[in-house]
């Protein structure tokens, strides 16, 4: 028997939703509170403020994807350059998928970073720089194993591979759609293969 959300749960899915398709900034507490049939006085027992809030959607969403990730990342039953393929076309789902419009919580909350707390800019960079962590470790996996230039630095490259993600979602919105990630993944794995040929990728 599946278990309902809590209401908390149900707060934070709704905030989630809301922000992508709204922006932290577009995001009203009231209508959101109201599309769930929560009372205003629920929200400020669990969240001490919007960003209090918007902390705690961040880890959700955060937690989500780097699960996905490092399972994806570990599966040593696809090749290494392969993992990358696959986790560019999962982002790419993941954004068409959460809302209405193409999203990334990373993306909007950066957006919004210059009217937020210290706190909450410090938990942006950190996923940001966990999601870098890990696509550099395997871009490193996949230089050993033949499949990406050695000349790349791993780091700078994974860090590359995000801001034009970012990049992506930004024209995706904006009417692009699917095209915004087929050039992401074009020009990312012509820059990871160099002069090297990969097969199965």
């Amino acid at each position: 028997m599946t278990e309902k959300p809590s209401t908390r749960d149900r707060i934070v899915a709704a905030g989630r939703k809301a922000m992508l398709e709204q922006g932290y900034d577009g995001t009203g507490i009231g209508p959101l509170l109201a599309s769930v049939a929560v009372p205003k006085g629920s929200f400020y027992h669990f969240f001490a403020s919007k960003q209090d809030f918007a902390g705690a959607v961040l880890a959700s969403y955060a937690g989500q994807y780097r699960r996905q990730r490092q399972e994806l990342f570990a599966d040593a039953s696809l090749s290494p350059l392969t993992r990358i393929v696959r986790h560019l076309e999962q982002v790419e789902r993941d954004s068409m998928a959460e809302a209405d419009v193409a999203g990334c919580l990373y993306g909007v909350l950066a957006q919004a970073a210059p009217a937020l707390d210290d706190g909450l800019r410090d938990q942006l960079a950190a996923v940001f720089a966990s999601w870098e962590q890990d696509l550099a470790a395997l871009i490193a996996e996949a230089q050993n194993a033949g499949e990406v230039d050695p000349a790349l630095d791993p780091v700078e490259m994974a860090a590359h591979i995000i801001d034009t993600y970012e990049g992506a979602v930004i024209r995706a919105r904006a009417g692009d759609g699917p095209a915004a990630f087929a050039r992401l993944r074009k020009f990312a794995l012509a820059l990871l293969r160099g002069g090297t040929r990969a097969e199965g990728a």
